[in-house]
């Protein structure tokens, strides 16, 4: 059972969904857009084209272009995705052959789980597998959802399990147009059940869980945590083939 918690969420909402947790390069990626042109891609191809591009700028069009859900682990050292940069090119490849493309190097592993693809770092720390194992008994957010919000719900979940008598502080971006679902049954599961749940919604998205590879290196966040569930849904990006500088 869920723990007693305390829990001040800020809700911003503006014409476009604005998402800062994202660390995008500039030219490679669609961007976010109230109503994003979608073209018909029925094989779920991937064209990516960039010459200086990060892999998780990769991994990001790969789920925007095929609207495949897709979860991301990340390990001990996460700037492997985020930081080094790579020239692609790639035209019309499915989205497994993408994401190996991304994580090539790297020790990540791909798994295919109930139409999901989800890339886990081969070095998780201990602490950093319990959290994406660690299982809720009564995940229940109610109606009028949005994924981010549902994101944001999960992240809450996930800390009070490791710190109970902390509170909790969120901003949550949104656009008046965005997809709300009604969660008025109660879900169980993992960390990961419950994230592949919430991309596997509506229009689909992305999570990624990032998470302190030991207590001691804990940020300065409200509650003492930079653990968090970032949920990207696909809804206001664009479909179209990512072709940058």
């Amino acid at each position: 059972m869920l723990r007693t918690f305390a829990v001040i969420v800020l809700i911003a909402y503006s014409g476009i969904c604005l998402n800062g947790q994202s660390n995008e390069t500039k030219g490679c990626l669609s961007q976010q857009e109230f109503a994003p042109v979608v073209v018909n891609n029925p094989e779920s191809k991937v064209t990516f084209r960039c010459d200086r591009a990060t892999p998780v700028d990769l991994i990001r069009a790969t789920g925007r272009q095929t609207r495949i859900p897709i979860g991301l682990v990340l390990g001990p050292n996460p700037g492997i995705f985020s930081k080094a940069e790579h020239s692609y090119d790639l035209e019309k490849v499915d989205a497994r052959f993408a994401l190996l493309e991304a994580i090539q190097g790297t020790g990540y592993t791909l798994i295919e789980e109930n139409n999901l693809l989800v890339l886990i770092a081969g070095d998780l720390s201990p602490r950093q597998r319990q959290l994406l194992t660690q299982p809720y008994a009564g995940f229940r957010p109610g109606a009028a959802m949005t994924m981010v919000g549902l994101g944001v719900q999960l992240t809450m979940w996930m800390r009070v399990a490791i710190h109970p008598t902390v509170g909790f502080g969120a901003s949550i971006p949104g656009s008046t147009n965005d997809e709300r679902f009604n969660v008025e049954e109660t879900w169980s599961g993992t960390t990961e059940e419950i994230a592949n749940r919430i991309v596997s919604l509506g229009t689909k998205g992305m999570w990624i869980l990032r998470a302190d590879p030991s207590p001691s290196s804990n940020g300065s966040t409200s509650d003492g945590s930079t653990d968090e569930i970032e949920i990207d849904p696909y809804q206001h990006y664009s479909n179209m083939a990512s072709t940058g500088p």
